[in-house]
């Protein structure tokens, strides 16, 4: 269970010490539910709530980001629409797109009481006046010292149990320094890292790429912020999966593509108006946790259709194999499963395939083995292969 910012329990962007008894309290009700809660703090913005914000202000430039500050703006005529901002954005091309120069100068609070040198990020209102007004923090300071003890003392009184981190600021040390604070302190503790593939100006950077160096020291990604669902099988695998480097993913953007997900062992989460429900209901009573995933990519994968458009993963277990389909096609396609029944130890003559109802994503259905499968554009099925 994760708790962004901007909620009761942790109402203040990076700074989660001011409502420590809502948080503790929410802490104790999941744990007695049998749950794990980890919690939005990480660094790169930084609210106005900080208890030592006028310290870090008299710091100068070593902890917040000078930007532009309050600024009044002529708008010509025949300038352009400033564009929508992109938070890293504020950083990297600031001063060099006079479109940026049009940008909002933040909350009423920062013009009138930090009014010069200072760059907004990210604001939320919770009514009535008051407003959480963030400022944009350097990513490797002194302050990242503070993180890290605020990490250990969340973790030691509140007993959080990891980090929800929305893309990350700081380096690979840091991160070493976040992942020891975690397991000295909590053994268990998980690091769920969230990015969107709208980096650069571009369009072009690569989350994966980006954060490859953190990779050994969290446990999952939520890569699917604004990332095309409808991209490739390879662009899924590296991009998205997390499969390349020893971690799990998870969908976003509604419900993302559930056929495509599966074939990379990927559900969305519950978020928004989004429930995969049905798909873990379907793991429960396969037993997807005493399975070995084989991969489409694997050369050892025991099921193929013989259409490179509909990949085919195998969960395998003893008696039994999930099979998952996915299409890339623009058209629909009819596939024969190509089965390794010696590598799964079963008896062809034996053999059915079943397809279990599962509510948004599939009807139930009977093949045998050497049945034409029809498989719809963007679709596909989860087969059980049994005897």
């Amino acid at each position: 269970m994760n708790i962004h910012h901007a909620h009761p329990e942790n109402p203040y962007i990076n700074y989660p010490f001011i409502a420590v008894d809502k948080l503790s309290k929410l802490v104790d009700d999941a744990h007695a539910r049998g749950l794990k809660l980890k919690i939005y703090y990480t660094l790169r913005e930084l609210t106005s709530y900080t208890t030592e914000f006028w310290v870090l202000r008299s710091l100068n430039d070593e902890i917040l980001y000078q930007g532009g500050g309050f600024q009044k703006v002529s708008v010509p005529a025949d300038a352009p629409p400033a564009r929508p901002m992109i938070p890293d954005q504020k950083l990297t091309l600031a001063g060099k797109d006079p479109a940026l120069a049009l940008r909002p100068t933040g909350n009423s609070w920062l013009a009138e009481h930090v009014m010069t040198k200072y760059s907004p990020a990210w604001h939320h209102p919770f009514g009535n006046g008051h407003y959480d007004a963030a400022v944009n923090t350097h990513g490797n300071t002194r302050w990242n010292n503070y993180y890290l003890e605020g990490l250990a003392w969340l973790v030691k009184n509140v007993r959080i149990d990891g980090l929800y981190l929305d893309d990350l600021a700081y380096d690979h040390e840091t991160m070493k320094r976040v992942r020891k604070t975690l397991d000295r302190n909590r053994p268990g503790c998980l690091i769920d890292l969230h990015s969107n593939d709208l980096q650069a100006p571009d369009y072009s950077k690569s989350p994966a790429a980006q954060y490859i160096e953190h990779m050994p020291m969290i446990d999952s990604i939520w890569f699917g912020e604004l990332f095309d669902y409808d991209e490739t099988p390879d662009f899924w695998l590296v991009e998205i999966s997390g499969i390349p480097y020893g971690l799990f993913g998870e969908m976003l953007e509604g419900s993302g593509n559930p056929w495509r997900g599966m074939v990379y062992g990927m559900s969305s989460r519950i978020y928004g108006n989004t429930d995969p429900t049905p798909i873990w209901r379907l793991w429960d009573r396969f037993g997807i946790q005493d399975a070995r995933m084989i991969g489409y990519w694997d050369p050892a994968c025991p099921v193929r259709t013989g259409n490179t458009d509909v990949p085919a993963t195998v969960y395998t277990k003893p008696g039994s194999t999930l099979i998952s389909l996915a299409s890339w096609a623009k058209e629909p396609v009819k596939c024969r499963l190509e089965i390794d029944w010696k590598s799964l130890g079963l008896d062809p003559a034996k053999a059915k395939l079943t397809a279990w109802e599962v509510e948004n994503f599939q009807p139930a259905a009977e093949f045998a083995p050497g049945d034409e499968i029809t498989v719809q554009p963007g679709r596909g099925w989860l087969l059980v292969l049994h005897e």
